[in-house]
């Protein structure tokens, strides 16, 4: 659910297409691209920019107006299960295929790309500077956000993970197929 344009808009990431709707009668309010197999992500919305990536294997990442008017899109290397992450003028990726990426939100430009190892099904999050990507093995990379590759930490569970974390007031929390962990302040 985003705001804009003065009313309420359900987004919807469908194989058809992009659409936003009213969620009071679900009539279709606007609608961006075209079809594609499998959507799984959800759209990330900031300053009035929906930022997602749409479909099955390195699929395309693009930003869009409400109202449906794409600012840019990139045809491949976006993830297929995970939603990009929005910080800082940033987009933080990482795919199924083990590479993570960071892009320039306002023009669509990787700025740069690098294979991490494993698969990631869990979305990145980001918290005080720092982005976090957990790999299905457990690995937690933390990075320094900015425009420059720089992994502050690589951590290791050591259980498959496929959740993305969540944060809350300076802890985060990890979920494995077997465990729940809690990390940071007591």
């Amino acid at each position: 659910m985003i705001q804009a344009g003065g009313q309420d808009q359900l987004i919807v990431n469908s194989t058809n297409r992009l659409e936003g709707l009213d969620p009071a009668n679900g009539k279709v309010l606007w609608h961006a691209g075209g079809e594609v197999k499998v959507p799984v992500p959800t759209p990330v919305y900031h300053n009035g920019v929906l930022y997602l990536n749409r479909g099955y294997t390195s699929s395309p990442y693009l930003a869009v107006r409400p109202g449906g008017k794409i600012e840019w899109e990139v045809n491949t290397g976006g993830p297929y299960v995970s939603s990009l992450t929005y910080y800082d003028g940033l987009l933080y990726l990482a795919n199924e295929r083990g590479i993570a990426s960071v892009v320039d939100a306002a023009n669509g430009e990787t700025l740069w790309r690098e294979r991490l190892g494993s698969l990631f099904s869990a979305s990145p999050v980001a918290a005080n500077g720092y982005i976090y990507l957990v790999n299905e093995e457990g690995d937690t990379f933390v990075l320094k956000a900015g425009r420059e590759k720089h992994v502050v930490a690589k951590n290791s569970l050591g259980e498959r993970t496929l959740a993305s974390p969540a944060i809350s007031r300076g802890q985060i929390f990890l979920r494995t197929d077997d465990s729940l962990y809690c990390i940071g302040k007591k």
